[in-house]
């Protein structure tokens, strides 16, 4: 089993402070503390709210999203602790990764709980580090103030020797799936896809075909074509629900550009669809090809934002549309 990891990287500020980790030396496991919150409550507080303290990422049932690049140091075990130059010679900020488990409320503990191992098996591979070494509880480092992730893991019967096991076994059953050479297919593509071995390219270019007339080759492949005739299908929605009078010529434009109305979470309709096709075609995934601009489309669009440099708010207006076509 692999899984995909999303980035989406709060702003610089008291929360990430873009300083480097020169060499990662262990891994700490935490978990949040506050039952009920999800991956992304937890990347919204720390990016609007900049306090002095952070991870590197946060795992719930459904996504593994990474808030502070892995080469940055994270503000997620106290300075003061000397448990940590004891093990590794060196302060847990300066030289490990952060890891918080997001569980109870509606969270699914057990899908919550495969992703957390998963990825703890992926940052040893990733650091060459010996789970049974260089994974650490945040309890061990911090025992006077912290007992997670304990807290989490006992409530739902499983000690920590058993948490590192599953580590060790995911290592060892699952390594064709984390090598360092498998990496970047359970990890959030951040360039044009070539295939699509799930079938959303070619539903998007069927859809095309029978929505827009458009004739393409139903054959998976995101290309031009796919692009050109996914804007056709843009510019004449644009036409029948705005009165827009744009030429159908599949080029992105000024005038097309200038036509583009601003789609948001709730939005429902073809234009949505094909916000959603092509997030598939560019490697994200909204969650469905439905037309609904829902919790997964808004966070696909969250993420394509932020690798893109745009402003992150989950809207698509006129400079999202832009980079989703150009």
């Amino acid at each position: 089993m692999s899984y995909q990891i999303t980035r989406d990287y709060i702003k610089k500020g008291k929360a990430r402070s873009g300083q480097k980790i020169e060499k990662v030396r262990a891994a700490v496991a935490h978990d949040t503390g506050n039952p009920g919150s999800t991956a992304y409550n937890n990347r919204d507080y720390f990016n609007n709210h900049q306090p002095s303290a952070s991870a590197h990422t946060f795992i719930d049932d459904k996504y593994i999203l990474e808030i502070v690049p892995l080469n940055e140091k994270a503000w997620h075990v106290r300075y003061t602790k000397p448990n940590d130059n004891r093990l590794f010679g060196d302060d847990a900020n300066d030289c490990m990764i952060g890891t918080e488990l997001c569980y109870g409320g509606s969270i699914n503990f057990g899908e919550a709980y495969k992703r957390y191992v998963w990825y703890h098996a992926y940052l040893c591979k990733k650091f060459d580090l010996d789970p049974k070494k260089e994974i650490v509880a945040h309890a061990t480092l911090d025992p006077q103030r912290r007992s997670d992730p304990h807290n989490a893991l006992n409530k739902h019967g499983i000690t920590w020797d058993q948490f590192i096991n599953d580590v060790v076994k995911t290592m060892n059953g699952s390594s064709k799936t984390i090598n360092r050479k498998e990496q970047v297919k359970s990890e959030v593509v951040k360039n044009p896809t070539i295939t699509d071995k799930k079938g959303y390219i070619d539903n998007f270019q069927k859809w095309l075909n029978n929505n827009y007339r458009t004739e393409l080759v139903v054959d998976g492949l995101f290309g031009a074509k796919t692009k050109k005739a996914a804007i056709k299908g843009l510019q004449t929605e644009l036409n029948l629900q705005f009165r827009a009078k744009l030429v159908i010529d599949g080029i992105w434009g000024s005038k097309t550009k200038s036509e583009i109305r601003t789609v948001s979470r709730g939005a429902v309709g073809d234009i949505t669809r094909i916000i959603q096709g092509m997030l598939y075609c560019l490697g994200y995934d909204p969650k469905g090809f439905d037309g609904i601009f829902g919790n997964g489309c808004y966070y696909a669009v969250r993420t394509f934002q932020g690798d893109k440099n745009l402003t992150v708010d989950g809207i698509c207006g006129k400079n999202t549309f832009e980079t989703l076509f150009k």
